[in-house]
């Protein structure tokens, strides 16, 4: 009877091969949850003065190309910027968008949120594709300021309530998807309450 014995040692360096091998073929498969997305401007926890506050992001294995409102395509779409927002919308196959003036979609790596009044702000960025649904998994980073008026006064001048421009408080809800010309999907308008995306392409020009 013959009788193969494999020392120890190479059958624990076998085991290992097979192991590096299967971990590599994952990391591979699973390339998109590498993408990510930084806020390095501002910085957490800075002090800013009221007026215009400009946003940048850094961006990493996704392409921001000015295709918005087009049908989705796997590895590319645009940034959305968001105010105030407590809860950013997730939701698999419906926009990611909040209530007019909390949030706006750029097809560039920076936005400037014009006439931010003094008080604690959160900025928000999420990756999303072309038709506005968020990425799978989701892709989000925020960051919390303190801005202060002149003479370095940080109480908001008016209600809390509202949010830079006059716009109405910040919610977290996103909007309900209706099916728009050549397949693209875009959020609603049938009601008062719901956002439509703003969009500026390839622009850091704020929206009045």
């Amino acid at each position: 009877m013959w009788n193969f014995r494999c020392p120890r040692g190479q059958f624990i360096a076998g085991v290992l091969a097979v192991v590096v091998l299967a971990s590599a073929t994952v990391a591979g498969c699973g390339e998109s949850a590498d993408r990510s997305v930084k806020i390095v401007e501002p910085a957490e926890g800075a002090t800013l003065n009221v007026g215009d506050i400009k946003v940048a992001v850094e961006v990493k294995k996704f392409d921001v190309v000015d295709k918005i409102d087009q049908p989705a395509k796997e590895g590319e779409g645009h940034v959305h910027y968001y105010l105030d927002v407590g809860q950013i919308p997730t939701k698999d196959g419906e926009p990611a968008v909040t209530k007019q003036g909390t949030y706006h979609a750029q097809a560039t790596k920076e936005y400037v949120w014009p006439n931010v009044s003094a008080g604690e702000h959160t900025f928000a960025v999420q990756l999303a594709n072309n038709d506005h649904t968020p990425l799978r998994p989701p892709v989000i980073a925020q960051v919390t300021v303190t801005v202060k008026a002149a003479g370095g006064a940080t109480t908001p001048a008016r209600s809390p309530t509202g949010s830079p421009g006059g716009t109405s408080s910040p919610s977290g809800e996103s909007a309900t998807p209706t099916a728009g010309g050549g397949g693209v999907t875009s959020p609603a308008a049938t009601t008062a309450t719901t956002p439509t995306p703003t969009a500026t392409r390839a622009s850091a020009t704020p929206t009045p």
